[in-house]
């Protein structure tokens, strides 16, 4: 109930600042970590790349993915906001691959999509794999219905004067992705993922109040994040993997990521991850997670994956499902 009320107050107080632009506002276009077996080994998941979550991650895996593949995703961020993450994967002739993969979350107040479409070839003998990422996003705020008894903290007037200076609009955009996926040898992997080269955001926003004006039309750019990344199969049954993403916002702190995964008979995974922020602040996240496989061995498998993220304001679950053929 807590965080509801926080939720509350805080888009209150956006809503009633018709200037402010909302990319400021947490929540647009948020990267939270997509998939279930990435979020459960910490997000550390560029260097392995090697099911349909590698669309979002790193597409230069899409090509080493020998099967179609594709998977739902579902969970609720700070136990508020929806997300929901569907993938697909489909190998094609001369060592290409391609997928898809859509996000959309949110409600009225603030609900966003985003279409990833990937591209991935090898090279080398199997050793080099190269990918492209081209996204697509559109938003839409400020739709939901608003009345005094939403905002049972404040005054008469300040509620009168909040829903009147709603601001609402939409805005859309594209970006760029790049991913390579090297196989030093038969146990180690590298990545590196190039996030978002030049992502820029279109926005366009208003308000009822005939006597003032939001932002209106403006644009800003989605910030850069070059990720490498590495995964080291100690065993078939156990891998580590780790991530160290460096960013350009200063604003934003740079992330420290390890997970691990063990299988047993090839039916059930037991993964965990941590993430550290290279800051002075305690704010790390941890994860467990556990993996089942039906059909093992068929042409046609079924997966399910459960995540438990333990994080700073409030813990979330992933819950995925996912088919092989």
């Amino acid at each position: 109930m807590k965080y509801k009320i926080i939720y509350i107050f805080l888009m209150f107080t956006f809503l009633k600042t018709p200037a402010q632009e909302l990319s400021n506002f947490a929540g647009a276009f948020v990267d939270i970590g997509f998939g279930a077996r990435p979020a459960a080994l910490g997000n550390a998941y560029v260097g392995l790349a090697n099911d349909v979550n590698c669309i979002v991650w790193n597409p230069a895996g899409i090509s080493s993915i020998k099967t179609m593949q594709t998977a739902f995703t579902y969970t609720k961020l700070l136990g508020l906001v929806d997300y929901n993450y569907l993938a697909f994967s489909l190998p094609l002739k001369d060592d290409q691959g391609a997928g898809a993969a859509l996000i959309v979350s949110g409600d009225a107040a603030l609900r966003e999509y985003t279409l990833n479409l990937g591209y991935s070839r090898k090279f080398l003998l199997d050793s080099l794999y190269i990918g492209f990422g081209l996204k697509f996003r559109y938003a839409s705020f400020g739709n939901n219905s608003l009345s005094a008894g939403d905002y049972i903290l404040f005054e008469s007037d300040e509620i009168s004067d909040g829903i009147l200076n709603q601001v609402k609009g939409s805005a859309f955009g594209f970006g760029f992705d790049f991913g390579v996926l090297y196989h030093l040898n038969d146990k180690i992997k590298i990545g590196l993922m190039f996030r978002d080269i030049y992502s820029p955001l279109f926005w366009n926003s208003k308000v009822d109040n005939p006597d003032k004006k939001a932002k209106g039309k403006y644009s800003e750019l989605i910030p850069f994040e070059p990720t490498i990344g590495t995964s080291f199969k100690v065993s078939d049954q156990i891998t580590f993997t780790t991530d160290y993403t460096s960013v350009v916002r200063k604003d934003v702190s740079d992330k420290l990521r390890a997970g691990i995964e063990a299988s047993l008979f090839q039916i059930l995974s037991v993964r965990g991850g941590v993430q550290y922020f290279l800051n002075n602040e305690k704010d790390e996240k941890y994860s467990l997670g556990l993996g089942l496989n039906f059909g093992a061995g068929n042409e046609r498998k079924i997966h399910l994956d459960y995540t438990f993220m333990m994080e700073e304001f409030a813990n979330s679950q992933r819950i995925s499902i996912g088919l092989e053929f």
